[in-house]
């Protein structure tokens, strides 16, 4: 090491030296010695000498994006291709994943959450087959960090994996790429664990582990044509529904147009709508979107189909009374969907059923004299309060 004096006789100066990822050669300082003192701007001999080392990532390119894709994709081990979950019983239960950015696609997804799931309900009941749908919108508070948000989304995915084998997947695409997280931001159990590919969005992420890497049957990709949109939506939301980012551009189309290379053409729909004004009923003024007759028929005529297609012993059972069965399960199973444990109600029915009648409050005397009188059980509340919920849950736990 130089002597401390010496090095600040040689360079009396402050600059930044730009060190760049794959150059063997640092590039030359932008500005020497000679040019200071040209400039008069030279600073005393004895001036401390600060150097600063910052690193520049070369810009993403979009090709390059894609063929790395494309190989991480061929490389990947089909873990689910031929596998339907892990569920034996007759009643299956059908996990919908919608994916797509959120701020351009509140119409679209309520259109699904309103009418195509509720449909989709009411057309699997009689097959013994519960509808979930995984909409995040409400799943992700806004104070969530980078690991709690791209945790949420990745791993309600995985338990698709786990109850059907291949998600029921809907992508919903337009203009908008979104969130990229920097590599250096991700932390190494979710860089690992879903084997992140750098330069992709979390929505691009979804795509990739839900549907591009088990080449999935299951997934139905929506497109819209937004030039309709983008036309006549008022300048202030436009923002909302298209990138500004050059890179994302690039990527969303580029992403557009490598879908019909992975999927065939039943798998993907493009759809047209027009903008229809703003709308505060929810107590926030939106972008409303109508026109989505055809984005909704064909969201669940896939549906319909993907589902007889991968459960078709669900829908070829002839015994009447086997088919009542499922139908009422699979009417409880969606009842008793959001259930908030009641323990005490539960430990209380428990008893009664079991014969445990010690502490239950019975209205004959006579009756708990005589020890072959099972008494019966009234359950009161105001409408409302959730008794057939309580009873239905208690049904299914106990089966």
């Amino acid at each position: 090491m130089s002597h401390p004096s010496k090095s600040q006789q040689r360079f009396p100066f402050r600059t930044l030296v730009h060190v760049r990822r794959n150059y063997r050669k640092l590039p030359p300082i932008v500005q020497t010695a000679r040019s200071i003192e040209e400039n008069g701007s030279s600073k005393s001999s004895l001036s401390p000498t600060t150097i600063d080392f910052r690193y520049e990532t070369p810009p993403l390119d979009t090709n390059n994006f894609w063929d790395r894709l494309h190989e991480h994709i061929a490389n990947q081990t089909l873990e689910h291709n031929d596998d339907h979950g892990r569920q034996q019983a007759p009643n299956k239960v059908v996990r919908i994943f919608v994916s797509s950015t959120f701020t351009d696609f509140f119409n679209e997804r309520e259109v699904l959450i309103k009418k195509v799931f509720p449909a989709l309900r009411d057309e699997m009941e009689s097959a013994g087959i519960q509808i979930i749908d995984c909409d995040l919108r409400w799943g992700v508070p806004k104070d969530s960090t980078t690991e709690q948000t791209i945790l949420t989304c990745l791993e309600e995915l995985d338990r698709c994996f786990e109850d059907n084998g291949q998600p029921f997947f809907i992508g919903l695409l337009s203009d908008k790429y979104g969130w990229v997280p920097k590599l250096n931001e991700l932390p190494k159990n979710i860089t690992e664990r879903y084997r992140w590919i750098d330069g992709a969005s979390i929505t691009l992420m979804e795509f990739i582990h839900g549907a591009f890497r088990t080449h999935n049957p299951n997934a139905f990709f929506l497109i819209r044509k937004s030039e309709n949109i983008l036309k006549n939506i008022p300048d202030v939301y436009k923002d909302k529904f298209r990138d500004k980012d050059e890179f994302n551009q690039s990527q969303i189309q580029e992403l557009k147009e490598q879908l019909p290379k992975m999927f065939p053409s039943e798998q993907i729909f493009h759809y047209d709508c027009y903008y229809n004004g703003l709308d505060s009923s929810t107590g926030r003024e939106r972008v409303k979107i109508d026109g989505l007759n055809e984005f909704e028929e064909h969201a669940k005529n896939f549906l319909i189909q993907a589902i007889q297609k991968w459960y078709p012993t669900n829908f070829h059972n002839t015994n009447s009374l086997d088919a009542e069965q499922k139908q009422m399960t699979t009417f409880l199973l969606n009842k008793t969907q959001y259930f908030v444990d009641r323990p005490n109600e539960f430990s209380i029915l428990f008893k009664y059923i079991t014969g445990d009648h010690k502490d239950l409050k019975l209205i004959s005397a006579t009756d708990a004299k005589n020890e072959n009188v099972q008494p019966l059980m009234v359950v009161t509340g105001r409408s409302g309060d959730g008794k057939s919920i309580l009873l239905g849950k208690f049904v299914l736990t106990i089966e």
